[in-house]
Parts: structure tokens; C-alpha cells; sequence
């Protein structure tokens, strides 16, 4: 059955019985981790004990049919919930997996991580439908999820935290959960127990190569640099650069512009709009944008804005589509149409 997203916290935090099975899909691999591992330890406290938790690969139940259906059956060695989690790539998994939800039973529990597949997928289709399956989607965090993981952490160590030094920490996390956990837990060990966080923090605990490649890629586009762009934006990909993180970045960029935009309409110079934007741009980036920014019209952002979350909907969407590739063609198109307007 397919969990609406509303309803997957819920579903984490106090597993339904009347659910034998789970299958964790997407392409957050951290996320599908996370999740698949909090559900796991409903079932078992010895997670990583291989005589009461059975771990398969796709490989090993695309190769054995019938492995799957014989974990399942196995009796724990000490008795309780027999636990089997499966984990690969959707298409070599689909097979056993329909095998193997023939003979579901209340004894066992079956925890799926499904690698680099989409709501179209037929491993997904299948668990949609099987009643007694949970179906969770598991996609890259957005702004505010991503600030209510960091309000989650934070609040833990009651570490204080203004509203513009967390949106400040939100544009410098990736769209992988688990490494957006480990600098939020990094932050916090930073801060220590009642510690406080301030934007300058932020900078000094994240500033790392990804966000100086980040302002290079934001300058081109700003200055319609054609071949500075394509040069930065090839080095950032051979240097595992998440795309998304860039596009969300430059979608952030032309979100606060057209903010500024607005505020100037009313009279204001460009200085004072982007001085006004919260949290505050980045040194390096704001002298440009101040430059930039009287030449592009409300209308001409607002297109823009869209066309970068018309990109990220693809992405999300579109299990073929190369995630570089796309991000790329995208961002090309916008340095292209400010070089446009710099002529």
C-alpha cells in the first residue's frame, strides 16, 4: 500500500502490525537507509546479528528465486520476529520479491531498500497494491524538511539557533540524507550541549570545496561566462558534485532575485534589496548580483524559477534521465540567456 508523505513519520515512528512488509524506493539512498534501518530496529534489537536479522542482496535473490521465500520461513535462532532486509537495485529484486510475498506470515518482517527506481517501476506498481505492504518513496530533502532534520538534532542538544542562521545552514546541505545528517551532527558536536550557532559558524564548520565551486558556478551564471560555466560545471561533476545541490542552489539564487526584483519596484536601489534578503548573501557572490540584477525584469526571473523546478520535477520523475546531464542543459540555458542581457 502506498504511504502518503504526510503519513510516513507516523508510519516510522510506530509501525502498523497489519504490515508485514516495507519497501523504501527513491534515489536518497541515505534517506532509503535511514528509514529502513529505523523501521528494522521495531523488529529487532540485534540488527547487525545475523542469527536473528537475514541480510540479502539483489544479487543473491535474482540468482536464487527462491532465497527470499526461504529466509522468510527460516525460524530465528532464539525465537521473536524473524527480520529479512533486502537491498539492490529494483529490476533484479521485482521477481523474488512476487515470489516471496506469497508466503508472508505475521513471524516475519521484510525490509526492502530499492535503489534508483520511481513510482513507475513495476517493483513499486506491485507493492502499491499488496496490502500488506507499506510503500514509502524516499526523495531528496527540500528546504524545510531539511530544517526540520537540523530543528530535530538541535533541539536534542537544546542548542540554540536563529531563523536566519538555520535558513543559512538549509542552502549549504546537499540532497542526500545521510551526509546532510552528518554535518548537522557535526554542527551540533561544534556547538556542545546548551551551545549556540551562529551564521559565522556555519561558514567556518561547512565551508568546504562543494561551496566555493557552488559560488564559481553562480558567478558564470550571473555574468553569462559561457565557457567558464561549462569548465566549472565539467570539474564539479568529475568531482562528484550532487547536481540537484547546484540546481537548488541556483534555484535559491534566482528565488532571492526576484525578491530584490520586487523591492526595487518600490523604489528601492539594488544595493538595499540585496541587503535586505535573509540570510544574508555571500560576500564573494553579492557584488556581482548588485551588478546583475537591474537587468533582469520580474517576469524574465519568474520564467526562470520555473524552468529550475520544472528541472528538479524531471529529475525526480524521470527514471532514465542522467541527473548531470539535465542539471547542466538547464544551467546552460540560463547562462545563455544572461549572457543575453549582459551584451
Amino acid at each position: 500500500m502506498k504511504i502518503a508523505t504526510r503519513d510516513i513519520l507516523g508510519l516510522i515512528s510506530k509501525p502498523n502490525p497489519n504490515y508485514l512488509a516495507y519497501l523504501f524506493y527513491g534515489h536518497d539512498e541515505g534517506l532509503i537507509r535511514e528509514r529502513a534501518r529505523k523501521i528494522a530496529l521495531h523488529f529487532t534489537d540485534q540488527i547487525d546479528d545475523p542469527f536473528s536479522v537475514s541480510r540479502l542482496s539483489g544479487q543473491d535473490v535474482a540468482e536464487d528465486k527462491a532465497l527470499l521465500l526461504d529466509s522468510l520461513n527460516e525460524l530465528p535462532a532464539f525465537g521473536g520476529l524473524r527480520l529479512v532486509m533486502l537491498s539492490g537495485m529494483g529490476t533484479e529484486m521485482t521477481e523474488a520479491v512476487k515470489i516471496g510475498f506469497n508466503s508472508l506470515h505475521d513471524k516475519a518482517r521484510l525490509v526492502i531498500e530499492a535503489r534508483d527506481v520511481n513510482t513507475r517501476h513495476s517493483l513499486v506498481k506491485f507493492c502499491d497494491q499488496h496490502a500488506s505492504c507499506a510503500s514509502v518513496g524516499c526523495y531528496q530533502d527540500d528546504n524545510r524538511s531539511l530544517s526540520d532534520l537540523a530543528q530535530q538534532v538541535f533541539k536534542r542538544e537544546n542548542i540554540q539557533i536563529s531563523r536566519d542562521t538555520l535558513s543559512l545552514l538549509v542552502t549549504r546541505l546537499g540532497s542526500d540524507r545521510a551526509v546532510s545528517r552528518h554535518e548537522i551532527e557535526k554542527l551540533a558536536l561544534f556547538a556542545g550541549y546548551n551551545g549556540k550557532l551562529t551564521e559565522e559558524d556555519i561558514h567556518n564548520a561547512l565551508g568546504d570545496s562543494g561551496a566555493l565551486v557552488g559560488h564559481q558556478i553562480t558567478i558564470s551564471i550571473l555574468n553569462g561566462n559561457v565557457e567558464q560555466f561549462e569548465q566549472i560545471y565539467s570539474r564539479s561533476q568529475q568531482d562528484g558534485q550532487p547536481p540537484l545541490s547546484l540546481l537548488r542552489q541556483i534555484l535559491s539564487l534566482f528565488r532571492n532575485m526576484l525578491s530584490a526584483r520586487l523591492t526595487m519596484e518600490t523604489g528601492q536601489t539594488s544595493t538595499a534589496a540585496i541587503s535586505s534578503l535573509k540570510p544574508p548573501i555571500h560576500f564573494k557572490i553579492k557584488p556581482v548580483l548588485i551588478a546583475q540584477l537591474s537587468k533582469w525584469t520580474s517576469d524574465q526571473l519568474t520564467e526562470m524559477i520555473a524552468r529550475l523546478i520544472a528541472t528538479e520535477i524531471q529529475m525526480k520523475t524521470s527514471g532514465t534521465v542522467n541527473p548531470s546531464t539535465l542539471t547542466g542543459q538547464t544551467l546552460l540555458g540560463i547562462v545563455l540567456r544572461s549572457r543575453k542581457l549582459n551584451r
